[in-house]
This record gives C-alpha cells, sequence and structure tokens, in this order.
C-alpha cells in the first residue's frame, strides 16, 4: 500500500527583523557576524580582581568546613 506525501505550503521559518532594512554596516539582515564586532576594552584588571575575590571566598568557606568538621567529629 502506498500513501502520497501531504503537501503543505511552504513558509518562511524566520524574517529578518524590520529594523534590519535601515542597517549600514556590516553582518547582513541579522546584525554584525563574530568578525564585524568591536574590538573588547581591556577589562583584564576587573577580571583579575573578580578571580581573587571568588578564590578567597572559597578559601574562607572551605576554612569554616574544616573548622566545623574537625570541632565536632
Amino acid at each position: 500500500m502506498r500513501f502520497s506525501p501531504a503537501k503543505r505550503e511552504r513558509t518562511p521559518v524566520a524574517k529578518p527583523p524590520p529594523e534590519s532594512l535601515h542597517r549600514v554596516e556590516g553582518g547582513g539582515p541579522w546584525g554584525p557576524t563574530q568578525f564585524d564586532l568591536p574590538e573588547g576594552e581591556d577589562n583584564t584588571q576587573a577580571v583579575l580582581v573578580v578571580a581573587i575575590v571568588g578564590v578567597v571566598i572559597l578559601l574562607v568557606i572551605a576554612g569554616l568546613w574544616a573548622l566545623w568538621y574537625f570541632q565536632y567529629n
């Protein structure tokens, strides 16, 4: 027994946003691509500070846990 495949209308899955018609610079209708993105700011100092604060917090938590563990066990 053979069945004929169902016929469906072709509809677009997604359309570019309406403001894409007014874009002039790179990337096409969906915006900038990975190559069109501006250079990032130099924020290595902020990343370093956040990393150090995170490590200090983890060390404090580990120290409090060890103190509690050896105090009550």
